[in-house]
């Protein structure tokens, strides 16, 4: 299955009659905003009381999701979900793909780039929430994460709750990615990942988070790995050894070897 083979039919397939009800009404009324085309997902938000971060991947014909929102995190197809997919079905140009606008914002100087900047926080106000919130700054975002992680070892946060938390930090990392800032979503998405293994190798619990929550962690530093390219090889290197020794890498719960190769075919 490709994203370009989807039809309104396969949306009433996999989700429920009262959730495709909602989705619809969310599209006619354009809640679905900020749409990204990758070769294997969509990402988007969808505004639906508060604002939701949604991402759906095909890989290997199979349809995976995220979403902000309490019911996708309990496992279930949301409204929110359904409602990125039939924006994609019925509009998608307004998809924008990732890879070739990163291309044409590198031709601006960095003056043109501030300028563009300013003049969508001037018109957008959903641009001043996010460039406010990005001013917190990459070393306090990890230091939130620190702080999420030590609440659960000292058993004071329980651990679906965290990850609830953690989340946010990942939504943060993809505000980055999409804004070119690939190294700085790199740097969140390894933090991430090495302190929720090495949590759970600290407490002996491998399953203290889930492996969703895990596996999308690893593949979307993978991607980032892969997207970057002014990637600070050595760097990613070291990054990359210091995950291995994590258990769940040693028992080939999750991989690497694909990344590893790539970096070494590059070299």
């Amino acid at each position: 299955m490709r994203f370009e083979e989807l039809q309104p039919q396969t949306l009433e397939q996999i989700g429920s009659p009262e959730a495709n009800a909602v989705a619809r009404i969310l599209v006619a009324e354009g809640r679905v905003r900020h749409g990204y085309r990758f070769p294997d997902r969509l990402q988007g938000v969808v505004e639906n009381g508060e604002s939701f971060q949604v991402e759906v991947k095909i890989k290997e014909d199979q349809l995976s999701f995220r979403c902000s929102c309490v019911q996708s995190e309990a496992g279930e197809m949301c409204p929110h979900v359904l409602a990125l997919l039939r924006a994609w079905i019925d509009q998608p140009q307004m998809f924008l793909n990732r890879a070739e606008l990163s291309e044409r914002l590198k031709k601006y100087s960095k003056k043109d780039l501030v300028d563009i900047i300013l003049d969508l926080a001037d018109r957008v106000p959903q641009v001043r929430g996010v460039l406010k919130e990005e001013e917190q700054g990459l070393e306090e975002i990890l230091e939130t994460v620190d702080l999420i992680i030590e609440d659960v070892a000292e058993d004071s946060l329980d651990p679906a709750e965290a990850e609830r938390k953690l989340r946010r930090a990942q939504a943060q990392a993809d505000r980055l990615a999409q804004s070119g800032r690939l190294a700085e979503a790199r740097s969140i998405y390894f933090y991430l990942l090495d302190n929720v293994l090495g949590l759970e190798d600290r407490l002996q619990n491998p399953a203290l988070f889930s492996q969703d929550f895990k596996m999308e962690l690893t593949e979307e530093y993978c991607q980032l790995i892969h997207e970057d390219r002014a990637l600070e090889r050595e760097l990613v290197q070291q990054e990359l050894e210091q995950l291995e020794n994590r258990t769940a890498f040693v028992r080939g719960e999750l991989d690497l070897s694909e990344v590893k190769q790539e970096l070494q075919g590059a070299a």
